[in-house]
């Protein structure tokens, strides 16, 4: 509970805190999501040098608790946010290690089995089963490494999350 009140607080400091990359707008195309291990260019343990590489320089942000970082790169027009694993290191550096990778709209990428952004719950539930946790706020967790998040009342997904 208290790391999903940390990335909801790390959520809202990125949404308001970063500048907006610059790039011409629109999504992203041809994109693979696979559970617990990233997109297509972008896997969990890479270096955030690779982010920069893909997606361009933006300003970092951070959010701390009990003196560990929590580093992060959000890119708005792609719909994705680059989440650092967790750091006594105040300071960023692009050598840091990718932990988690969020997706939300206008990323277009779909998992291997179809799902992505504005797919139905029940798509999810048909693609992936049951999952092993399942949360109104949180979203429902597979424990492939994947959590889809849903938009309130539309049972649609809003946002997943890659760890």
């Amino acid at each position: 509970m208290k790391n999903a009140l940390l990335f909801g607080l790390l959520l809202l400091i990125g949404f308001t805190s970063c500048k907006k990359d610059n790039d011409d707008g629109g999504g992203t195309t041809a994109q693979v999501i696979t559970p617990g291990v990233g997109i297509t260019g972008l896997n969990l343990g890479d270096k955030a040098k690779v982010a920069i590489d893909l997606y361009g320089s933006v300003s970092p942000s951070y959010g701390a608790s009990g003196g560990v970082y929590n580093h992060f790169l959000t890119y708005f027009s792609k719909g994705v946010i680059v989440y650092c694993e967790p750091t006594t290191d105040d300071t960023f550096n692009d050598q840091m290690l990718i932990g988690k990778i969020t997706l939300t709209a206008p990323y277009d990428g779909k998992t291997d089995k179809g799902i992505g952004i504005g797919s139905t719950k029940a798509e999810v539930k048909t693609a992936y089963g049951d999952p092993v946790s399942s949360s109104s706020f949180f979203g429902d967790e597979y424990a492939i490494g994947i959590t889809f998040v849903y938009e309130d009342g539309t049972e649609k997904v809003e946002s997943i999350e890659i760890e």
